[in-house]
């Protein structure tokens, strides 16, 4: 399915000692929905990549298979998707200073292109092919470190209806090794540089794929790896961080982790929204941390569809 390429010009929204007068840009890609199967009340679905990845990580295209790209898959079941590059990864701006791009900032800067989108999208004026929408649900999460930044953009600015939570923990990251489950910290080194490119063949002890995903399948992830942005990606990692942000969120959740993934207690996840008083757990048979390189990964896919008609509207 084709998609919108955009830029969202954010530099008026964030503060003048982190953009030092450049322009700052979001750039996202806009799937449009297939209309014969939105519902009366259509949603909105933003997602953010986790480390490692940009905003092809939601997109994936595997030569000779099919319902990899979980944007396209979405959007045919009628939902509109929005998939942002995180401020600094790949086609969105970087600050002249990356260190100043931290959690909040990151989150500041999507919270307004995602709002700037929004405005388009109701005027109609975000490309031809995009009639307008007077109304829709504004839904939104990511993946991984993407979830970190979801939690702490909703739980400051509350930029969404629905809150999705996909292979992230409000509890602290952990890495699986040798059986066990060791906080995340502990595993992966502190750098100084403000970026690493780390291949995804050599995360084994994150446990990102069962073992049954095909080696064709792995060779295409492992040409999506994207250099990470230390600011974001070391904050996703430390233990309890997004506890507190868990905690202010108000509206429906949705989390999904896999088998073997980040969680150390993936059955006390939902006791951390205490605010919400709709939480799903949904932990998806036969994954490791990247659910959207599963054999099941149709499963995650129709239960978002089906939780987000499933809740009123």
């Amino acid at each position: 399915m084709s998609y919108v390429s955009i830029k969202i010009d954010v530099t008026d929204a964030l503060p003048v000692d982190a953009t030092q007068g450049a322009t700052v840009e979001i750039a996202a890609w806009v799937f449009p929905p297939n209309t014969a199967k939105a519902p009366e009340v259509p949603s909105t679905i933003v997602l953010l990549n986790g480390g490692t990845y940009d905003k092809r990580y939601f997109h994936v295209e595997v030569p000779g298979r099919s319902n990899y790209s979980v944007a396209d898959e979405i959007s045919a079941r009628g939902h509109l998707v929005i998939l942002p590059d995180h401020l600094g990864v790949w086609e969105s701006s970087k600050l002249p200073d990356q260190r100043k791009a931290t959690r909040r900032i990151a989150a500041l800067a999507n919270h307004a292109a995602v709002t700037e989108i929004y405005r388009r999208l109701e005027a109609g004026t975000l490309d031809p092919s995009i009639p307008p929408m007077p109304r829709f649900i504004k839904a939104g999460g990511g993946h991984s470190m993407g979830g970190s930044q979801s939690l702490a953009q909703q739980a400051e600015f509350e930029t969404y209806d629905r809150l999705m939570i996909i292979g992230f923990t409000a509890i602290g990251v952990h890495a699986h090794v040798n059986g066990q489950r060791i906080p995340m910290p502990d595993v992966v080194p502190h750098w100084e540089d403000d970026y690493r490119l780390i291949q995804h063949r050599d995360l084994e002890a994150a446990a990102f794929h069962w073992d049954d995903v095909p080696q064709d399948v792995l060779e295409v992830d492992d040409a999506l790896s994207a250099p990470v942005p230390r600011e974001i990606s070391g904050a996703s990692v430390v233990q309890g961080i997004a506890s507190e942000d868990a905690g202010r969120v108000t509206v429906p959740v949705y989390i999904c982790l896999g088998e073997k993934d980040v969680s150390p207690r993936p059955y006390d996840e939902p006791s951390y929204y205490t605010s919400s008083k709709d939480v799903t757990l949904h932990i998806l048979p036969r994954s490791g941390h990247c659910q959207s390189f599963a054999s099941t990964r149709l499963e995650m896919i129709d239960r978002i569809d089906g939780w987000l008609r499933s809740l009123p509207q």
